[in-house]
């Protein structure tokens, strides 16, 4: 069943009218650069973030006293998301950007509690992130190649994964519903069990390939910064459960 979503064909979708694909070779790659130039920049303000605010013991409290704050408190914090989400998807500039940059805030925020977390757990507070015994450096190494191979394979393959779409919504339904379902107390166990966090590597893995893909058929050229944000999505939480497999002791 799995196989077929991913059997080999030469056959692409159709690209939307007004999308990059449409577009010259030349305009093709100036929204490539300009995608993963935002994309790298927004790395930059979200794990910058995170890390300011694990060394701040005023910060770092009030993040973790922020997520377990209730059922309102999570539809707050998704509602934002979304909201922010929708200001990189205008076409109109600074907006877009300062919308990414947002998000990109707002995510490391709530990574924050997780570094903190995955450092404790391994020992790893007072270790240097140049240092490669840092559980963090190994998970943001690891997730870059991850994401890196996925990324370049999507841009230069003759396969198409959009037939990926409906069987990957469905898998982040399932999780995330699983996830919720762990908020409330059910299923706690399986949520934070090494294979849920395995499900969604390879579930985001499957993501990275068809949003790379989808960027280039169905994004028009003044959607680069909605672009990044979806990219960064992917990358942030494949890092997270990657983080949560190393930082495993038992």
């Amino acid at each position: 069943m799995h196989m077929a979503i991913f059997s080999t064909t030469t056959t692409h979708a159709a690209p939307v009218a007004n999308s990059v694909a449409n577009a010259s070779l030349e305009e093709r790659l100036t929204f490539l650069r300009k995608v993963y130039a935002l994309f790298g920049g927004s790395m930059i303000v979200w794990m910058g973030t995170a890390l300011a605010i694990t060394k701040s013991e005023a910060m770092l409290g009030f993040a973790i006293s922020v997520l377990p704050s209730g059922f309102l408190g999570l539809i707050l914090l998704i509602g934002a998301m979304f909201l922010l989400i929708r200001l990189t998807a205008s076409a109109q500039a600074p907006i877009n950007y300062l919308g990414l940059a947002l998000f990109s805030i707002l995510e490391g925020f709530l990574t924050a509690p997780i570094i903190y977390m995955a450092l404790q757990t391994t020992g790893g507070a007072e270790t240097s992130l140049l240092n490669p015994a840092n559980v963090v450096t190994q998970a943001f190494i690891l997730t870059s190649c991850v994401f890196g191979g996925l990324t370049t394979y999507a841009l230069t393959t003759k396969k198409d994964f959009s037939a990926m779409k409906g069987a990957l919504w469905m898998g982040f339904a399932i999780l995330f519903g699983m996830a919720i379902l762990g908020f409330f107390g059910v299923g706690g166990s399986i949520v934070s069990g090494w294979g849920y966090s395995l499900a969604w590597v390879i579930l985001m893995g499957g993501f990275v390939l068809y949003d790379t893909q989808n960027i280039m058929r169905r994004f028009p050229a003044n959607a680069a910064a909605l672009a990044a944000c979806t990219l960064l999505i992917d990358f942030i939480i494949m890092f997270k459960h990657i983080l949560m497999l190393l930082s495993r002791r038992d």
